[in-house]
C-alpha cells in the first residue's frame, strides 16, 4: 500500500489530511478554525510545526509532509489562497528536469 509520498502514509500525514478534511467538509468547522486557529488544530493531536505549517497556509510544506494533493487543492480554496501563489509553492520543490510533463 503506498499513498503519492510514501510507501506507507506516516501517522503525520494521517492527522494533516483528517484535520484538512475536516477542516473543509465538516458544517461550522471552518469558522471555528477561523476564530481560534490553535485551539481548533489541537484536537488532531498535531505537533506544533505540522499545525504551523496548516496555519500559516504551508502549501509546500504541506505537500513535502505528504498531505493528500486533493485536500491540499480543497485547502487552498477554502482558504481562498490565489491559484497561482499555491502553484508557485508547490514548483518551488521542482528539481531541475521535473517540468518536463508541463510542455
Amino acid at each position: 500500500m503506498s499513498n503519492w509520498r510514501q510507501m506507507m502514509p506516516t501517522t503525520e500525514a494521517y492527522l494533516l489530511d483528517k484535520a484538512l478534511y475536516e477542516l473543509h467538509h465538516k458544517p461550522d468547522d471552518l469558522a471555528a478554525y477561523n476564530e481560534d486557529k490553535a485551539a481548533y488544530l489541537a484536537r488532531f493531536r498535531l505537533t506544533p510545526e505540522l499545525a504551523e505549517k496548516i496555519s500559516s497556509n504551508d502549501v509546500a510544506g504541506l505537500y513535502e509532509a505528504g498531505v493528500n494533493p486533493y485536500l491540499l487543492r480543497a485547502h487552498c480554496i477554502g482558504m481562498r489562497i490565489p491559484e497561482d501563489v499555491s502553484l508557485a509553492a508547490l514548483r518551488s520543490l521542482m528539481k531541475e528536469g521535473d517540468d518536463k510533463w508541463l510542455n
